[in-house]
């Protein structure tokens, strides 16, 4: 993130920004924990005295998740605008191009992992405590098992039939949310995922769109209202997924997220 960091302080001479990195970088970021990442990242913003009256939040792939689950659970400080990049909203099914996520070179180990995932792993709330991408791996074939057994994604995504309000108000209370897909994603599985696109319970063939969702027909977290009200927007960009916050896509930044950037909006 460190490019956009970067454009934005150039296009806001005497902005503050915050550039968050949870635990030791990219192996932190794939096995530790999603939910202490969660808290991490509000560790982080709560304890910066220049966030306290609130801030401006853009994030990219699995930190989209990160921080849309800080804003339901926390938002202390609040969030103004949030801007995800390729965030996975509703989960992955499918396998990734790994060589794309990680080099056999730097992650030689990455293809069993993939495996023990897809056969089943991501069940155990064990492996799904220590690698983090197994936390929102949403198994439409067995849907009733992922709301039994997943510690994260059918949280705060209101899947569960007990619903949180606080969610729900943290999210309306933004007065923007922007959901970025990438055309060339090949990381995220389903592509349109970041759209809260999805395959219904019981199937696999077919991704619907987000209106046709149950997420968005039962507004289990006010998106229905916020898109009625003008706040919730998308954008499909014409990128690869590492690219969406790197020097090739900075139209993206340029088009859609820089006018975000002013807490007035």
């Amino acid at each position: 993130m460190s490019h956009l960091q970067q454009w934005i302080t150039k296009d806001f001479p005497g902005i503050y920004t915050h550039n968050v990195e949870i635990g030791d970088g990219k192996l932190d970021s794939m096995f530790m924990d999603i939910n202490k990442q969660v808290a991490e990242f509000h560790d982080h913003v709560k304890s910066d005295p220049k966030l306290a009256k609130g801030f401006n939040l853009v994030c990219h792939s699995q930190g989209g998740m990160i921080c849309r689950a800080f804003i339901e659970r926390y938002n202390d400080p609040p969030v103004h605008n949030f801007v995800s990049l390729a965030g996975p909203m509703d989960g992955v099914y499918g396998v990734p191009d790994l060589n794309a996520l990680c080099p056999d070179s730097l992650c030689p180990w990455l293809n069993s992992l993939m495996d023990d995932i897809v056969n089943g792993g991501w069940v155990s709330k064990a492996v799904q405590s220590h690698v983090a991408f197994a936390s929102y791996w949403k198994d439409p074939l067995n849907y009733t098992t992922y709301l039994d057994t997943n510690i994260f994604l059918a949280d705060i995504n209101n899947e569960k039939a007990q619903k949180n309000a606080t969610y729900k108000m943290h999210l309306q209370s933004l007065n923007t949310m922007l959901l970025i897909y990438a055309k060339k994603d090949l990381i995220v599985v389903p592509r349109k995922s970041p759209w809260f696109n999805f395959y219904k319970p019981g199937e696999d063939k077919i991704v619907y769109p987000f209106f046709e969702t149950a997420q968005y027909k039962d507004d289990y977290l006010g998106l229905k209202e916020m898109d009625h009200n003008g706040k919730l927007k998308f954008y499909a960009a014409d990128c690869d997924h590492q690219n969406l916050p790197r020097q090739k896509c900075k139209s993206v930044y340029d088009g859609h997220v820089k006018p975000l950037l002013n807490n007035t909006l």
